[in-house]
C-alpha cells in the first residue's frame, strides 16, 4: 500500500484579539480576569488546559483556575449537574448527552479548542513501523493474539504474544477509537484497562509485547518532537465496503491539521454560563492568539487561529 507521504509542519499565522463590547472596557476586563474558577477538564486533553491555566494566572495575578481532572463522561455530567459551569473535553457530545441537556433545558455553549490526533503506540523495540484499521480491530478486539499474525508486510516481522492496553472506559479516546476503529464492538477481554495517561505511558515504554493508544499530547515534548519512549506507528484507514487499504501517515500536527490522519478528533470548551466573568476570561484566553500558541506546543493544533502548512524537503 501506499506509504509516501513526507514530513510536513505547522505554524500559526494571525493574531486575535479579543474585544469586549460593553462601553466600560475595564470593568468587564475586570470581572473576566479576577475571582475563582473550578473548571472540569477531561484527563486525556489535561496536560495543555494545565499549562493554559498556568499561564492565565501568570498574566492575571487576581485570578484563581482549579482544575478537576476526570473522564469526559464524568466532567460532561458534572457540567450537566451543575458541579461545574465550564468543561474541556477531548471530544463533542453524544446525542444521548446533547438530549439529557435539552431535556433539563439547560443551554451548553461549545467552542471548538483544539484538534487532537490519537496515536497507535508500542514499545520503541517493536519493529513494526505501521498497521491498518483491519489489524487494530484484531488486536484490539482479542481476534489476533500474537504479533506474527500481521497482514501483508507485517506478517513474521515480529514474534511474541500482544500485550494489548486500553484507556479506561468513559474516556475521550476510548469512546473514539472504540466508535473509528472497532466499529462499535467491545474490545477484547484479554485488554489491560489504564487508569490514567500517565499508566499508559509507563505500561507500552516497560512492554516490549504491549499496544496501546493515546493523546497526541502525552506523547508531545514540544510541537512535532515526540516522547522517544514509546513509537507511535503510521495508521492507515481501510474502506469498510472494499477492504481496500488507505495511506499509512504518521502521527504529526500537519497530518492532525488536514485531517489525513485517520484518529483524528476535537476538543471543546463547553459552558452554560453566560456572564462577565472568569469563566469567559479564561475560555476566550485559551482560544486567543497567546492561548492557541500553547496548543501549538502542546502537540495539538489550534483551530480558532490559521495556521499554514509547508511542504519539508
Amino acid at each position: 500500500m501506499r506509504d509516501k507521504l513526507r514530513k510536513i509542519s505547522i505554524i500559526a499565522l494571525a493574531v486575535t484579539t479579543v474585544i469586549f463590547s460593553a462601553c466600560d472596557y475595564t470593568v468587564k476586563k475586570s470581572t473576566s480576569t479576577t475571582g475563582e474558577l473550578l473548571a472540569g477538564v477531561d484527563e486525556g486533553i489535561s496536560p495543555v488546559v494545565q499549562e493554559e491555566a498556568a499561564e492565565f494566572m501568570r498574566l492575571n495575578s487576581d485570578a484563581k483556575v482549579k482544575l478537576s481532572i476526570k473522564t469526559s463522561k464524568e466532567v460532561i455530567a458534572d457540567l450537566n449537574n451543575g458541579a461545574y459551569k465550564t468543561i474541556v473535553v477531548g471530544r463533542d457530545l453524544t446525542k444521548e448527552e446533547a438530549d439529557i441537556f435539552t431535556a433539563n433545558k439547560i443551554e451548553v455553549r461549545k467552542s471548538p479548542f483544539a484538534l487532537d490526533g490519537i496515536g497507535v503506540i508500542v514499545n520503541p523495540k517493536n519493529p513494526l513501523r505501521k498497521i491498518n484499521f483491519s489489524e487494530l480491530k484484531r488486536v484490539f478486539s482479542g481476534g489476533q493474539a500474537e504479533w506474527k499474525e500481521m497482514d501483508g508486510d507485517n506478517k513474521d516481522v515480529y514474534s511474541g504474544k500482544i500485550k494489548v492496553f486500553i484507556a479506561r472506559k468513559n474516556a475521550s479516546i476510548h469512546d473514539v477509537f472504540k466508535q473509528k476503529v472497532l466499529s462499535g464492538a467491545e474490545f477484547g477481554n484479554n485488554s489491560t484497562i489504564c487508569s490514567t495517561s500517565t499508566q499508559m505511558m509507563a505500561e507500552i515504554k516497560n512492554n516490549e509485547n504491549a499496544i496501546g493508544f493515546i493523546s497526541m499530547v502525552w506523547i508531545t515534548v514540544s510541537n512535532d518532537t515526540l516522547d522517544e519512549s514509546v513509537k507511535p506507528l503510521k495508521v492507515a484507514a481501510v474502506d469498510p465496503q472494499t477492504g481496500a487499504v488507505g495511506d499509512y501517515v504518521s502521527l504529526h500536527q500537519a497530518y492532525i491539521a488536514n485531517k489525513t490522519y485517520p484518529l483524528v478528533t476535537e476538543a471543546f470548551i463547553m459552558s452554560t454560563d453566560f456572564s462577565m466573568n472568569l469563566s469567559v476570561g479564561f475560555t476566550s484566553f485559551m482560544s486567543s492568539y497567546d492561548g492557541q500558541r500553547i496548543v501549538l506546543k502542546s502537540g495539538l493544533v489550534p483551530v480558532t487561529q490559521p495556521v499554514k502548512i509547508i511542504q519539508l524537503n
